[in-house]
C-alpha cells in the first residue's frame, strides 16, 4: 500500500532522526527532485526546476512525487550550505513526512484500511514517539495516542470517542512508517476472532476451534488452551476496560460451550 509515499516519508523520518545534512535526489517517471537538508530540517526543495519558497509549496512538491512510480533515491551527505537555502521557514523533515502521508491515505477507502490493519493490536514504537513529538496533530490523532501507547486494535480505536475513521487513517500512517507495530504480548487477534464468532452465534465446536463431532475430552483440552490465552488477567492492568470485559464474556461462553459438548447438547 502506497509504496512510493511510504518510501519517501520513511527516508524523511530517517534524515530527521539522524539530524542529517545534505541533498536527497529523487527520480521517477521522467521527473527529478532535489531536497536540501540542514541538521534534519528541510531548507530547500526543487522539482523539475520549480523551486519551493514556502512550507506549503515544499509539501505540495513532496505529495506530488509520492505518486511517482519506480522511485530512485540518492542521498549525498555534506555540510550544510546556508547559501543554498530557498525555504523561508525551514521545517523538520518528520513533520513533512507526517503531512505527506496524511494526504496519501485520504485516497484509501475504509475497506482497504481494514484489510491493511487487520485484527492485530498496535502499539506506538520509538519511531512513532519521535514522529509525534512536537507535531501539530489533529484532534482525532491526539485522541488516538493514549490508546496506541498501551496497545489497541484498529476496530477498537475507531470505536473510541473522538477517533473514528480519521484515527484509523492515522494508525495506517503509523504502521506504514514503522511508527506503530503489532503488540507482541497478549492474544488480541484471537480475542477479536472469538468475539466475532460469539456475535455470529457460532456453534460450541466452532467456539472451541474443534471439528463438529469432537467429544468431551477434546473439548476440555481446547477449553484449557483458549482460557489460558483469553482470560482477562492475561491482558494486564493497562488493558482498556472494554477489552477486559469482552475477554470475560468470551471466557464464559467458552466454558458454556465445553459444557454443552460434554453433555452432548452442542448445536
Amino acid at each position: 500500500m502506497l509504496p512510493s509515499a511510504t518510501t519517501v516519508c520513511r527516508v524523511l523520518i530517517g534524515l530527521d532522526r539522524a539530524s542529517a545534512s545534505g541533498a536527497l535526489h529523487v527520480e521517477g517517471e521522467g521527473h527529478r527532485a532535489t531536497f536540501l537538508f540542514d541538521s534534519g530540517k528541510l531548507i530547500g526543495a526543487t522539482i523539475d526546476r520549480r523551486v519551493a519558497l514556502t512550507h506549503r509549496q515544499a509539501l505540495e512538491r513532496i505529495v506530488g512525487l509520492c505518486d511517482w512510480d519506480g522511485l530512485v533515491l540518492r542521498l549525498a551527505q555534506s555540510a550544510a550550505a546556508p547559501d543554498r537555502r530557498t525555504l523561508r521557514d525551514p521545517t523538520r523533515a518528520r513533520f513533512l513526512a507526517l503531512q505527506a502521508m496524511r494526504a496519501a491515505v485520504t485516497r484509501v477507502d475504509a475497506a482497504s484500511l481494514a484489510a491493511q490493519l487487520g485484527d492485530e493490536a498496535y502499539r506506538l514504537t520509538a519511531v512513532g514517539e519521535a514522529l509525534v513529538h512536537e507535531a501539530d496533530l489533529r484532534a482525532e490523532e491526539a485522541a488516538a495516542l493514549f490508546s496506541l501507547r498501551k496497545g489497541v486494535s484498529a476496530e477498537q480505536l475507531a470505536a473510541q470517542p473522538g477517533c473514528g475513521l480519521a484515527a484509523s487513517r492515522f494508525l495506517c500512517i503509523l504502521k506504514l512508517l514503522g511508527a506503530a507495530s503489532p503488540k507482541a504480548a497478549g492474544s488480541y487477534p484471537l480475542l477479536l476472532r472469538k468475539r466475532r464468532e460469539l456475535r455470529s452465534r457460532a456453534s460450541a465446536h466452532a467456539l472451541l476451534d474443534l471439528p463438529e463431532g469432537a467429544g468431551g475430552r477434546e473439548a476440555r483440552v481446547a477449553l484449557r488452551k483458549l482460557v489460558r490465552d483469553l482470560h482477562p488477567d492475561r491482558f494486564g492492568d493497562g488493558t482498556p476496560a472494554a477489552l477486559r470485559q469482552a475477554s470475560g464474556e468470551i471466557t464464559t461462553a467458552l466454558v458454556n460451550a465445553e459444557a454443552q459438548i460434554v453433555a452432548g447438547r452442542s448445536k
